[in-house]
């Protein structure tokens, strides 16, 4: 099904848009915890700076998609959420302190946030019933633009200085900003809906349950890597003699297997298990990577717990983002995926903040063993959030034959 979907003409320069716009806010996040502590800069310091693009985007993401409903361009946001990385970055690398690195990855979360429109736009190209199969598309393209991110920021790093890497996301930013010119904005067939509307859809959303425990489930699996990942395990590989090289191999590791499950989400994991078992099976497997990397000090086992690492991950992300748009109209699509975006943007925060203050108050290992214990929690509650999602699916059906529509298909 991804080959067919990418067989579209917009689908292809959207899904290379997408991967420009991944290297744009990811490619320095596998070397830039490092390199704040060997500049003397303290723990609790680097996880706020780390966790500062998740804050931003936090804060602008649900009423970006509001604001676009009305404006009715999406285009226009994500051209001007790539203008602020070209900015931002150059400025890092003239100044290189916490101040300047935390504005740029500030911006990087201000760009993130445009993601939800991203999401939006790519699914008009394709018919509602095709809608889960390619957010899980466009999902991929995240792994292939960090694993790009980091190859070339690996290199620029081991030949040259460590923040020359920083232009490696103006420069994506520039050239996904110029392909943009070449999308359609694709609108429904209606008028734009007012501001007043767009509010009463919100309301809405922000009333229906589903979306805020799903939010809360995908926060705890984003929290993971964000946590791991990017903060935690980049600082222990080089305590065990890592440089950049290595910790580049290890977040392309992560991606790797991170985009191996996401391709075979649509393809085989649904269609064998279902959504639900997709994602309680990746939070599993999570739990089990989060364990065995403190215990070890061997680089190829920790390579083996960075492959499951992705691996659980991109099952978990896919199949709750796949969650997030089962039985949702257009209109509210927006809104909706808004909201879900906003609610685990939290974990892209949260992780790297209380990383660093438990690395500088307490130990490594116990984050590892704090994640473990939250990503417990969410596998044995992820049930009921399908369980609110298909309740939801039933209420909305039964208005809707009692207004003399259609009525849904029965659940697989």
């Amino acid at each position: 099904m991804l080959r067919a979907l990418l067989r579209r003409r917009e689908a292809r320069l959207f899904f290379i848009i997408s991967i420009l716009f991944f290297i744009c806010i990811h490619s320095i996040d596998a070397f830039l915890a490092p390199m704040m502590i060997n500049q003397g800069i303290e723990p609790q310091i680097m996880g706020i700076v780390m966790g500062a693009s998740g804050l931003a985007t936090l804060l602008i993401r649900f009423p970006l998609g509001i604001i676009s409903d009305v404006v009715k361009s999406r285009r226009i946001f994500i051209q001007i959420g790539l203008v602020l990385p070209i900015i931002a970055w150059p400025i890092a690398w003239l100044e290189p302190n916490a101040i300047t690195l935390y504005i740029a990855k500030a911006a990087d979360g201000v760009t993130a946030a445009t993601w939800v429109l991203y999401n939006i736009l790519f699914m008009r190209y394709f018919e509602r019933d095709e809608a889960p199969a390619a957010v899980a598309l466009l999902a991929l393209a995240g792994p292939v633009g960090v694993f790009l991110g980091n190859c070339i920021g690996a290199v620029l790093i081991h030949y040259f200085a460590n923040n020359i890497a920083f232009f490696v996301s103006c420069i994506s930013a520039l050239v996904a900003l110029i392909l943009t010119t070449r999308i359609q904005d694709v609108h429904d067939p209606v008028q734009a809906p007012t501001l007043k509307a767009c509010i009463t859809g919100a309301r809405q959303q922000l009333a229906d349950r589903s979306v805020w425990l799903l939010g809360i489930l995908a926060t705890v699996v984003i929290l993971v890597p964000f946590a791991t990942r990017d903060t935690l395990t980049p600082v222990y590989a080089e305590q065990l003699g890592a440089r950049a090289g290595i910790l580049a191999v290890l977040g392309n590791i992560h991606l790797l297997f991170y985009g191996l499950a996401i391709a075979l989400c649509s393809s085989v994991f649904y269609q064998r298990l279902g959504l639900v078992k997709t994602a309680v099976l990746g939070i599993v497997l999570q739990v089990v990577s989060t364990f065995g990397i403190p215990f070890t000090s061997n680089m190829y086992v920790i390579y083996l717990w960075q492959a499951l690492a992705g691996f659980s991950f991109g099952m978990a992300f896919a199949a709750f983002m796949s969650l997030s748009v089962v039985n949702t109209t257009s209109d509210e699509q927006s809104t909706r995926m808004g909201l879900f975006q906003t609610i685990y943007s939290c974990g892209m925060f949260v992780g790297p903040v209380m990383m660093g203050v438990m690395m500088q108050h307490i130990n490594l290992s116990s984050g590892y063993i704090l994640i473990a214990a939250l990503s417990v929690i969410a596998a044995i509650v992820t049930p009921l959030s399908a369980r609110w999602v298909y309740t939801r699916k039933a209420q909305r059906s039964s208005r809707l034959l009692k207004n003399g529509a259609y009525a849904a298909a029965p659940d697989r």
